[in-house]
C-alpha cells in the first residue's frame, strides 16, 4: 500500500505524507471507488486540519459527488449520519495529537467501514494511478 495507507485507514503527517494534492486525490479515487450513487458525508473531529478536510472534499467535489457537511463529529456519529441519510459513504477527519498525525476513515453505504479487506487497497490504487476524469458538472457542498 502507499506511505498513507494503513489497513484500517489513511494517516499520516499534514504536508509529508499527506500533502494537499495527495489528499485531493484520495477524496477523488473515493468519488469513482464508491459504486452507490449519492453524496459523501464528511466530519471532522476535534482538532483536524482545516487543509486536509479542504482538500479531500474538494476532490469528492470535482468528481462530481455532492458532499454533506456534518461538521465535527465522532466516526460513531458518523456512522449513524451516513445510515441515516442513506448516503453512499462517508469520511471521518481526524487529528492524534499524541502521534502528530491525521487520520482519515472511510464508511461505504450503510455506514460499513472501509478497510484493506473491502476496498481500501482499491482506493489506494487509484491514488496511485491518479487516471482521473473530472465530471461533467462540479458536486456541490450542502449543511447537515
Amino acid at each position: 500500500m502507499g506511505t498513507a495507507f494503513s489497513v484500517y485507514d489513511i494517516r499520516g503527517r499534514v504536508d509529508e505524507s499527506l500533502t494537499t494534492e495527495y489528499v485531493w486525490n484520495v477524496g477523488k479515487a473515493l468519488a469513482d471507488w464508491l459504486s452507490e450513487d449519492g453524496v459523501v458525508i464528511v466530519a471532522q473531529g476535534e482538532a483536524a486540519n482545516a487543509t486536509t478536510v479542504h482538500a479531500l472534499t474538494e476532490g469528492l467535489l470535482l468528481q462530481g459527488r455532492g458532499v454533506v457537511d456534518a461538521g465535527q463529529a465522532t466516526k460513531d456519529a458518523l456512522q449513524g449520519i451516513v445510515i441515516d441519510k442513506q448516503a453512499a459513504g462517508g469520511v471521518h477527519i481526524a487529528h492524534d495529537p499524541l502521534q502528530g498525525i491525521e487520520i482519515i476513515t472511510i464508511l461505504g453505504a450503510r455506514g460499513v467501514a472501509v478497510t484493506q479487506e473491502n476496498g481500501l487497497t482499491d482506493i489506494d490504487q487509484l491514488v496511485q494511478a491518479g487516471n482521473f476524469v473530472p465530471a461533467a458538472a462540479k458536486g456541490e457542498t450542502s449543511p447537515l
